[in-house]
């Protein structure tokens, strides 16, 4: 009996990887814009609701402050006593912009970012490959999980580790983290 609930397991998994497999291997989605930060032992990610623009990174030499919207590095701050940052209930505060403004933070410690935009795009975690995870980019109400949607899916991330990804709360900006970087999307203005 334990051979055909193995069976059953494999012939899933299979069908699984066949759908991740159908996907666009591009780690930028059509109408997006990437740029990659080394950032050093990252731990947690958050996006301000107030500045949505702004995503605050904290890692183990401090914190800094991403503008998604320019795709740059604004704010850095090597205080590492962490004295701003609140594990168990996944908060971090007070650094410049952000400095009047707890951030709700995923990654390390738990925690999550939006999976979803209001344009319909989604964010889908895989591990048909495990220790391998896979995201896949969902545009347009879009689904990984139907076959003729798959070719629309772009695999954004294939690798070993992951730490936190999501959409920004206006849902223009969406990021993948690992533990020495962030990659960092822009949604493309349309004319």
């Amino acid at each position: 009996m334990k051979l055909f609930k193995n069976k059953i397991k494999d012939e899933n998994r299979l069908r699984l990887q066949k759908l991740v497999d159908n996907a666009k291997k591009s780690d930028i989605p059509t109408g997006w814009k990437k740029e990659t930060f080394a950032i050093g032992g990252l731990s947690e990610v958050g996006f301000s609701k107030k500045h949505p623009e702004l995503i605050l990174v904290v890692s183990s030499q401090g914190r800094g402050i991403i503008d998604c919207s320019k795709l740059e590095l604004i704010e850095r701050d090597n205080n590492d006593d962490f004295d701003w940052i609140n594990s168990n209930e996944l908060w971090a505060m007070r650094i410049g912009k952000l400095s009047d403004e707890k951030i709700m933070v995923g990654g390390l410690h738990g925690g999550g970012l939006p999976l979803s935009n209001k344009s319909g795009d989604g964010i889908q975690y895989m591990a048909t490959e495990w220790p391998i995870i896979d995201l896949i980019f969902e545009p347009n109400f879009k689904s990984i999980y139907k076959e003729d949607d798959g070719k629309d899916c772009f695999r954004v991330f294939h690798d070993y580790e992951l730490r936190a990804y999501g959409f920004s709360y206006n849902g223009e900006y969406f990021v993948t983290a690992t533990s020495s970087e962030i990659n960092v999307y822009r949604k493309e203005k349309t004319v």
